[in-house]
This record gives C-alpha cells, sequence and structure tokens, in this order.
C-alpha cells in the first residue's frame, strides 16, 4: 500500500504545486484589480502535502514496518504549519498571505526533503524554523520601540561589518588563547563559529542589518559622499568575505547593495560601474585565490574529474535529469549520496524524487515571492519601507536563484541555501525574520495607503 502511495506522490505532489501557484496567481490578480480577498486554499495545499508524505516516509520496506518517529515529526509540523498563519495574523496588522503561506509550504516541503536525506537535520531545521518564526512574532513590538530607526545607519553597518569578522577574529584568538570559540573550516570556506557546541554562520545574521542599513542610507536621494561611504564600507564587508572563501556571500551582498543602489539612484552609469568593479574583482579573486579557481574548473568541465571535483556537480545533474517529468517517487531517489545534499544540492533531491515538472513550479513560487514582494514595495509612499521590501525580497529571491543555479549549473557552486527549503539553522532563522518584516512592512504600506485614501475623501 505504501509503495502505491510513494508512486502516486509523482502525480499528487505536482498537482499540490500547480493549485497552490494557481491561488497565488488568483490573490495576486485580485489585488492588482483593488479586490481585497484572503486566498483560500494555501494552508489546506500544505496540510495535504504534509498528510500524504510522512506516512509513507515512516514506512521501512526492506523491513515492512512502520516507524512512528517521522509520523510524530510530520504531527508537530502540521500543528507549525498550521498555527502560523493564524499567529502572524494576531501579531502583524495585515501580513501578505501569499508570502507567509508560502514561507510555510517550502518550510514543509524542506523538512520532508530532510527527512529523507537525514532525520536528524529534519528535526533541528524544524526546531529553527519555530525559533525564527517565534523571534519574528516579536518585530512589530520592535518597531513600535524604535520607531525612527532608521536614524540609526551608521550603527547598522558596524554590526554587519563586527558580524562579518567573527569568524577572522575567532580564528585569530583560537591560535593564542584557549577559548571555546573556533572556527570550523567546511568545504573550503571558512564561514561557521562554535561556541560550546552550539554552531551558526555570522555571515547569514548580517543580512537584516545590511537591507536594513542600506534603506536606511538611501531613504533620501544620496549624495556623492554618502555614496562613497556606502561604497567603501560594502567594499570592506565583501573584501573579508572573499578572504574567508564564502564566495557566495559576497556574491549576495554585492547583488543585493546594487540593486538597491540603482532603486534608489536610478542612474544606469552607477550600475554598470558598479558590475564593472565586479567583474575586475572577480578576475582578481581568479589569479589571487586557489578556491575560487578550484571551483570555476569544477564548473566549467565537471565531466573531467568526473570522481573528483567535479563530482558533486555532476550528480546533482544526474539526480535532476534521471527520472523524467515526475521523479522517482518519495523516498525511491539517491540523492543522499550526493556530498554535502542537504545544505548545497537539495533543490536536485527534490527534482529527483519530486520530478522536474515539480522543480519548475518550485522555481516559479520563489519568482511569484518576488512579484509580491515588488508590487508592495511599489505600493510603498515612503522611500525607507520601499526599499527595505524590495532588499528582504531581493535576497530571499536572489538566494534561491544563486542556489538553484548552482544546481544546474548555471553559474558555479557557491554554498548558498535554498530558503525555508535546505538545512542550515542560522539560514532559515534569519530567513523566517525577513518574512516577518516583510510582513510588518506590508501591514505599515496598507496603513499608509488606507490614510492617504481617507484625506482624500
Amino acid at each position: 500500500m505504501l509503495g502505491f502511495m510513494s508512486v502516486l506522490s509523482r502525480y499528487y505532489f505536482v498537482f499540490l504545486i500547480f493549485y497552490f501557484l494557481f491561488v497565488c496567481v488568483s490573490f495576486i490578480i485580485k489585488e492588482y484589480k483593488g479586490e481585497s480577498a484572503y486566498p483560500k486554499g494555501l494552508l489546506a495545499v500544505s496540510i495535504l502535502l504534509v498528510v500524504f508524505a510522512f506516512p509513507i516516509l515512516s514506512f521501512d520496506e526492506n523491513l515492512m514496518s512502520v516507524d512512528f518517529e517521522p509520523l510524530l515529526l510530520g504531527a508537530v509540523v502540521l500543528v507549525f504549519i498550521t498555527a502560523g498563519p493564524f499567529l502572524a495574523r494576531r501579531f502583524y496588522k495585515r501580513p501578505c498571505p501569499l508570502i507567509t503561506h508560502a514561507m510555510f509550504f517550502l518550510i514543509a516541503l524542506g523538512i520532508i526533503s530532510l527527512q529523507r536525506l537525514d532525520p536528524g537535520l529534519a528535526v533541528r531545521q524544524l526546531l529553527f524554523a519555530a525559533m525564527g518564526f517565534g523571534a519574528s512574532l516579536l518585530i512589530p513590538l520592535l518597531f513600535r520601540i524604535f520607531r525612527e530607526f532608521e536614524k540609526l545607519e551608521k550603527l547598522y553597518i558596524l554590526i554587519c561589518l563586527g558580524l562579518i569578522s567573527l569568524v577572522s577574529i575567532a580564528d585569530i584568538l583560537s591560535n593564542f588563547v584557549n577559548i571555546p570559540i573556533v572556527t570550523i573550516d567546511k568545504f573550503g570556506a571558512s564561514r561557521w563559529i562554535n561556541i560550546a557546541g552550539i554552531t551558526f554562520q555570522p555571515s547569514e545574521f548580517v543580512a537584516p542589518f545590511f537591507v536594513i542599513y542600506l534603506a536606511s542610507a538611501f531613504r533620501s536621494k544620496p549624495n556623492m559622499r554618502k555614496l562613497i561611504f556606502a561604497g567603501g564600507a560594502v567594499s570592506v564587508l565583501i573584501g573579508i568575505l572573499v578572504l574567508q572563501r564564502n564566495l557566495g556571500g559576497a556574491l549576495m551582498y554585492f547583488m543585493i547593495f546594487m540593486i538597491m543602489l540603482y532603486a534608489a539612484t536610478g542612474s544606469l552609469p552607477l550600475f554598470g560601474a558598479g558590475f564593472a568593479a565586479m567583474a575586475a574583482g572577480s578576475v582578481f579573486a581568479y589569479h589571487q585565490f586557489a578556491h575560487v579557481r578550484v571551483r570555476v574548473a569544477a564548473w566549467s568541465n565537471p565531466w573531467a574529474d568526473i570522481s573528483g571535483q567535479g563530482f558533486q556537480l555532476t550528480q546533482s545533474l544526474f539526480a535532476i535529469g534521471t527520472w523524467g517529468p515526475f521523479g522517482a517517487g518519495l523516498g525511491r531517489g539517491l540523492s543522499n549520496r550526493i556530498p554535502v545534499v542537504e545544505r548545497d544540492v537539495i533543490f536536485s533531491a527534490i527534482a529527483e524524487e519530486f520530478g522536474w515538472i515539480f522543480a519548475l513550479l518550485l522555481i516559479v513560487l520563489y519568482a511569484l515571492i518576488l512579484m509580491q514582494g515588488v508590487s508592495i514595495s511599489n505600493r510603498s509612499k515612503r522611500p525607507l519601507y520601499a526599499l527595505m521590501t524590495l532588499g528582504f525580497t531581493a535576497f530571499l529571491t536572489f538566494q534561491a536563484f544563486v542556489s538553484i543555479g548552482g544546481n544546474i549549473r548555471l553559474i558555479p557552486m557557491t554554498g548558498i541555501t535554498l530558503p525555508f527549503v535546505s538545512y542550515g539553522g542560522s539560514s532559515v532563522f534569519v530567513s523566517v525574520l525577513m518574512i516577518g518584516v516583510l510582513n510588518w512592512l506590508n501591514g505599515q504600506i496598507n496603513i499608509e495607503k488606507e490614510e492617504k485614501k481617507e484625506e482624500e475623501e
């Protein structure tokens, strides 16, 4: 029976995500027409995804037995994704339903995929997602306390530089002092810190402060002095990331800076100059750092060393292309053989078992999140809110583009996680916080719109 359900899942999950997208598109169209209607059916899709997936994952075909731990985890996930949207509506003034439900759908999908690959990571992912969501409910209170938070722009960039330097500082200190803070070097990049057994990636926590800094600095059209200061600070931040071999992080922060800079200035020459500088920096990094050359070589021709440097990428491509449009069926893939699949290559694992149709529709879902975020940004009359909304939306969706692009060999592998889906405690925690800020911004922008309408009447 469970074997039949696994085969049936090949078509069932495609139908679920297709219906989810249909409801999202209908909501966007109604909102564009000025109609206010809560999108019905999004929560039901997430519930049906969880209810169908975890019984399949609980059944061991070899032993012909049922493991109740996946069922228990599924029950907890069910409570989380059901209570989450309700709590969001209680704590935020008019949160965006599309973005909120998309987040919970992606979190559920990620936990299902991780349960297949490493059940222990699935539990940890749920824990970090719940912690992030609990922290995000405090965001309205924080913004109510710090009403003029935009005036602290220099503090935000100092926090960014301080957080990004923690890895380097810990690495230096660990050579001289016997302290419980050590740098953990993984997969060629020094990004992680371990404090008393708790591992986290400081660069992930930079993201919210980075976006708020840029939005605060560019809330009025920046003059040359402010542009030079912001450009210099961002250059230092990116330089530190490159030295830490965190190339994906460096790319992310540069792109967000360029997007928000162009939104604030509308200057194409400035935009072009920024990309010229990036091109020059990329060439310099390629010649100066061996790890950059290794990654580029693995990307340009992974087949040349299929059992070595190109192994991860070639296996990723095999996983995507082997089982066709509907995949192998949940629980029947072999993606756990790919190195670091739960962090770097989870999109390929999903494509293998859910099919490339599902994978394509997953990309469409991220595109709809981008469209909705841009729509919210365009509705704002305050440049600060518009830039913050654009920055957080761009960060999440460009991160998805970089992650998926690496999996399909569009760009070199960077180690960037797929938002809400890939395993990563600090990553999912911060991503959920970003959605919280977007929900708060959506409420503030709607309040602005209503107040203006009342003034006109």
